[in-house]
């Protein structure tokens, strides 16, 4: 007899969303927190050039792994109750991928080193991929945790794993003083992966292959669309690597981490629960939709002045988290800011489109924005160098965003209008915030003291925009709607116990 391993969810969809999304939020925000005061910290010990030497191995890294690994655990996820013969045919898929991927890192290390003309970079991947031969071994029940929404496990797993991993690192930045660092926090948090993949679930994979075919052809367009992600996301981050120093390629990719810090995180952080919640309601449509409009509302309510404000005060931010040094990481930081907003406006169409199995569509746009940012980077590095990157890289993705919300209202027949308003009210308060805290000069002679007043007020003004606006426009669903319910059935039941 097949035994499956999926949980029963008797949560409602929206109470699973609130609590998928404050999961995941607590669940980014806590390793994002750890790696802010590891950067601050490991900042003032290492040097631009040596956070190059590791962006330009990862970039790799990143590239491999999506041409060889992705697909296969969304598969899994979108598989309706898999027994144990498709489980552990997805494990014995992503092992075979990992350990080719692991084995072309290798195979490849000196010509990229030779590629980006860092020697440095080739010992680097040698050590990073037999992390990844690792773990292609690791415990796909982390994969079913995430698929019946088990956000403790979740948990669990992703912080402890980087707090090891940073421990390791501010350890030996103080004995190395180099990338060397780096690498032992990174080879330490594989190992910390892996270990914790058993220790935490009970689930044991096993050797199968009869059902490959099968997930096969459910990831291999996701695979492609995720490669097509990644190579656009990353293309920028190559020709830099080509065509700056190692210190110059630091203090772009370490811009780029500080200036997509909010949007980066809250962004995923609310669309994460969505997916399985979408692939549960595959049989209602309308209420899948209703629940896509209202999380695009949230997560662009939150994420554009996230992404606004942190442009805003970028200067400030630069100085506070990594210090004088890296002063000139500004333009950086602001940069990718903005870009973060773009990434994420469309996010749940996105999961929309994925789910309702149009990966097809989304294949073709991830490529139409490559070609889109192919064409405007050769035409704006020349002039302009790595900020010209950055342009082409934001002027794409506003591309993609226009593009998929066209496709997706025809394709899923979402009324356009619909998807505009989850934009209008966040944009214009947004902007309105911008402007307050980009051209009224500096409030205080601290730069530590002047970043918290002008965060302070930007979410002050913006908080109140926002619930004024909603007012005014009759309440319609979004977080306010959502925050409101919460709060009203946390209060009825406190009530109810006195």
């Amino acid at each position: 007899m097949k035994k499956s391993h999926i949980i029963q969810r008797t949560d409602s969809t929206k109470q699973a969303l609130v609590r998928g999304a404050l999961w995941a939020l607590a669940m980014r925000w806590s390793v994002k927190l750890i790696g802010i005061v590891s950067t601050a910290i490991l900042a003032r010990f290492l040097s631009p050039q040596d956070y190059g030497i590791i962006a330009m191995a990862f970039i790799v890294v990143g590239f491999t792994d999506a041409l060889l690994t992705n697909g296969t655990a969304a598969a899994l996820v979108r598989i309706e109750n898999p027994d144990n013969e498709v489980i552990n045919s997805a494990w014995t898929l992503r092992l075979i991928q990992g350990l080719a991927a692991a084995f072309l890192l290798a195979a490849t290390a000196p010509w990229i080193a030779q590629f980006f003309k860092e020697p440095k970079v080739e010992q680097a991947l040698w050590i990073i991929s037999a992390g990844m031969a690792m773990l292609a071994f690791s415990n796909i029940g982390i994969t079913l945790a995430y698929r019946n929404l088990q956000h403790t496990l979740e948990y669990k797993d992703v912080v402890i794993t980087k707090i090891v991993s940073v421990l390791c690192t501010l350890g030996s930045a103080v004995y190395f003083l180099d990338y060397r660092a780096l690498l032992t926090g990174i080879m330490f948090g594989f190992l910390a992966e892996f270990f914790l993949s058993y220790y935490l679930h009970p689930y044991r994979p096993r050797w199968c292959t009869s059902k490959i075919q099968e997930i096969w052809h459910i990831s291999k367009w996701l695979l492609i669309t995720g490669m097509g992600n990644f190579i656009l996301q990353r293309a920028d981050q190559v020709t830099a690597g080509r065509i700056a120093n190692t210190r110059e390629f630091g203090l772009y990719t370490v811009g780029a981490d500080i200036g997509n810090l909010p949007t980066g995180e809250l962004g995923p952080t609310i669309t994460r629960p969505l997916f399985p919640i979408l692939s549960s309601l595959q049989h209602d449509w309308v209420q899948a939709k209703a629940v896509t409009l209202k999380t695009l509302a949230t997560v662009n309510t939150i994420t554009i002045p996230m992404g606004l404000g942190m442009a805003a005060v970028s200067s400030q931010a630069t100085l506070v988290i990594l210090g004088p040094k890296w002063t000139e990481a500004a333009v950086f930081v602001a940069g990718f800011a903005l870009i973060g907003v773009v990434n994420y406006l469309t996010g749940p169409l996105n999961t929309l489109m994925n789910v309702a199995g149009h990966v097809k569509v989304q294949t073709k746009i991830v490529w139409l924005e490559f070609g889109v940012f192919a064409l405007l980077a050769l035409l704006l590095v020349k002039p302009m160098g790595l900020v010209g990157l950055m342009l082409a890289r934001l002027v794409a993705g506003l591309f993609h965003s226009g593009y998929m919300a066209v496709q997706t209202s025809q394709q899923m027949k979402l009324p356009m209008t619909s998807i505009l308003k989850c934009y209008a009210r966040p944009l214009s308060g947004a902007l309105l915030m911008y402007a307050l805290l980009a051209h009224t000069g500096a409030w205080s002679s601290s730069i530590f003291l002047d970043l918290c007043l002008k965060v302070i007020s930007g979410m002050a003004f913006y908080t109140g925009w926002i619930l004024v606006t909603w007012r005014l426009s009759g309440m319609p669903q979004g977080i306010e709607a959502t925050a409101l319910d919460f709060f009203r059935s946390k209060f009825a039941k406190r009530v109810g116990h006195l």
